[in-house]
């Protein structure tokens, strides 16, 4: 098209007066070092453009002196921007890095280096405008975004975590990366985190076989925390833990009832020891159930009856001499004299006149080389 030299001479001739008419117009400030311009943009929170060509590039020379000296297009660079002029062959890595093949190319970039977009070619002032505002309309934060941040963080601020669960996700919902939807994101992060902590928790306490403990967390887990996934994941453990408690209870349920049918048996039977040894297990293991209530009021009627109670106490002291025999017998198979003697002596102690004392002196006499006797026993 400008192959012919005076369609070119008059073209030239065009910039040049052009250039001399804005001459004395407010003028871009360039920055020409990539790295200082990324912290800046960092810093002050501000996108980039990046204008990439060549000196020899007429269209690069062209958007020099018209549109980058427009003052709606320089104040807008110089006031919301951070403008970087980078020619392509002083800079080449940065240049192939951002597949830059034709001059005059602009790239968009968001404050963290994050492209947006690239213009590559001549553009007027009103086209850049449009693209330069559209820029900054997407980086910044929506009114409703704000007003629905500021009411995130005031639930947070009372512990309403379920309100501002729901508050956060409607901002982040879009996908876009806002700098109140940066915000947003951290502070799920935050608060998925601690409702993941309250869940591990909820899991340690049912493997140690605190279910009890365990349930109240993940109940309280879902009431403070809805809408994370820990909640939900909550929400699945708490429903299997109420199968597996319910299903628990039923057996627990059946255990006591089977043992205060015993129970009541010895009772009938007067077989006080024994009733009492049931009542008591009823009383420790099943206290929430009427099955306990009435083993603890079956051993104190036994409590409260003198004749009823030395029967259990004399059944008592019959068992621990039996097993005192039995450790007696234990010893001798050892060759353990001393201390076999030492148990039954015990036993001649603790119930004089019975069968197992007789049969304790028998042994020990044995023991202790003594000619022995056997004596008529009648119970008293």
């Amino acid at each position: 098209m400008f192959n012919h030299p005076l369609s070119r001479f008059l073209l030239v001739f065009s910039v040049l007066s052009t250039q001399n008419s804005v001459l004395s117009a407010a003028e871009v400030q360039w920055r020409t070092d990539y790295n200082l311009a990324r912290k800046e943009a960092l810093t002050k929170n501000r996108p980039l453009l990046l204008d990439f060509g060549t000196p020899q590039c007429f269209w690069c020379q062209r958007l020099d002196v018209t549109t980058f000296r427009d003052p709606q297009v320089v104040d807008v660079l110089n006031e919301q921007f951070i403008p970087l002029k980078v020619e392509a062959a002083r800079d080449p890595r940065l240049t192939e890095a951002l597949r830059i093949q034709s001059y005059p190319t602009l790239v968009l970039a968001a404050p963290d280096g994050k492209i947006l977009g690239t213009l590559e070619g001549y553009l007027e002032a009103g086209r850049l405008q449009d693209h330069l505002q559209r820029v900054l309309a997407s980086l910044r934060n929506p009114e409703w975004m704000a007003r629905d941040y500021q009411e995130a963080a005031k639930a947070i601020a009372v512990a309403d975590y379920g309100r501002a669960i729901a508050l956060l996700k409607s901002i982040t919902e879009d996908g876009h990366d806002l700098p109140v939807q940066a915000e947003a994101k951290q502070v799920l992060r935050d608060l998925e985190q601690q409702a993941a902590g309250r869940l591990a928790r909820a899991k340690e306490l049912d493997d140690r076989g605190e279910t009890r403990e365990a349930m109240a967390i993940l109940s309280e887990l879902l009431r403070i925390f809805a809408g994370t996934q820990a909640a939900a994941e909550s929400g699945q453990l708490l429903a299997g833990l109420t199968n597996r408690t319910e299903i628990q209870g039923q057996v627990r349920l059946r255990q006591a009832r089977e043992l205060l049918a015993q129970a009541r048996e010895d009772y009938r039977t007067r077989q006080y020891l024994c009733c009492l040894d049931r009542c008591e297990r009823l009383a420790r293991g099943y206290p929430d159930l009427p099955e306990g209530a009435e083993g603890i009021q079956l051993a104190t009627e036994i409590n409260n009856n003198r004749e009823w109670l030395q029967q259990a106490c004399e059944r008592l002291t019959d068992r621990l001499a039996g097993l005192y025999m039995v450790l007696a017998e234990n010893c001798i198979k050892k060759n353990q004299a001393q201390e076999s003697a030492r148990y039954l002596e015990r036993v001649l102690q603790m119930c004089p006149g019975t069968p197992q004392a007789e049969t304790a002196r028998i042994r020990l006499s044995t023991l202790q080389g003594r000619p022995t006797w056997q004596a008529e026993f009648k119970k008293p």
